[in-house]
């Protein structure tokens, strides 16, 4: 198992047992049961926050296994000189340097430049480098945008392309464009914990995570072997 899909791994087992935890007391509500914890007794609005947690909580897994991605991508690039890299490879890194220097006046610009050329130009490999995301929040779009600029060879299967389509159930969004959507609304508070997730059923979250997860299998099954054959380094002319 590699880096990237150890990771995501884990944060697929962590998901789980947090999904195990609303069924229970999903299930206990519905039954009629009395469910407590110690004095405190349990009640459909417990269950409706830790809905909610199960959002914010299946997006942190593609934040976080796109941000440990970028990571190793920048550390696999990093081990080579600039003058292997290839073009788009170039340009990404180019991208991410140009914005660390701020917007700034002419000769702050200038001043960029000037280090991005000097660092270039030593041929020797760049410490600590690394990429810029794409603006928005992480989705199959911002993934897709991420990976076409530095030409990582992404594509779907038909199966998974057909569960990525957008659809009346995610609000005529992809499933991961509604994703970061409802998880921007909780986490900034346009919806409340008990409101975030009020109408989706357990099943309808786990559905949602079911295809969130499989498409991020893929995008790390990609961006792995574009790290481990080296894709980022030009064929030799």
């Amino acid at each position: 198992m590699t880096t990237l899909s150890t990771a995501l791994a884990e944060r697929k087992e962590e998901f789980a047992v947090h999904m195990v935890l609303a069924h229970a007391l999903d299930r206990r509500l519905f039954a009629g049961d009395p469910v407590s914890i110690g004095e405190t007794a349990l009640t459909v609005r417990h269950l409706l926050t830790i809905k909610s947690g199960l959002i914010v909580h299946l997006y942190n897994i593609v934040e976080s296994v796109m941000t440990r991605t970028i990571q190793e991508v920048g550390a696999a690039v990093q081990s080579t000189s600039p003058s292997e890299w290839t073009t788009e490879t170039l340009k990404e890194w180019l991208r991410h340097y140009a914005a660390s220097g701020g917007d700034g006046d002419e000769h702050t610009r200038l001043d960029v430049v000037h280090k991005a050329a000097l660092k270039l130009l030593t041929k020797e490999p760049i410490q600590d480098l690394t990429f810029k995301k794409p603006s928005g929040t992480w989705s199959d779009k911002v993934i897709y945008t991420f990976s076409k600029r530095l030409k990582v060879d992404f594509r779907l299967t038909a199966g998974l392309a057909a569960k990525m389509v957008k659809n009346s159930i995610y609000a005529d969004k992809t499933p991961l464009e509604f994703l970061a959507e409802r998880r921007n609304s909780i986490a900034h508070g346009r919806r409340s914990f008990e409101d975030g997730a009020r109408d989706l059923s357990l099943q309808n979250i786990q559905d949602l995570a079911d295809v969130t997860l499989e498409y991020m299998e893929h995008a790390v099954d990609a961006f792995q072997k574009f790290v481990d054959n080296k894709q980022f380094v030009a064929a030799a002319v």
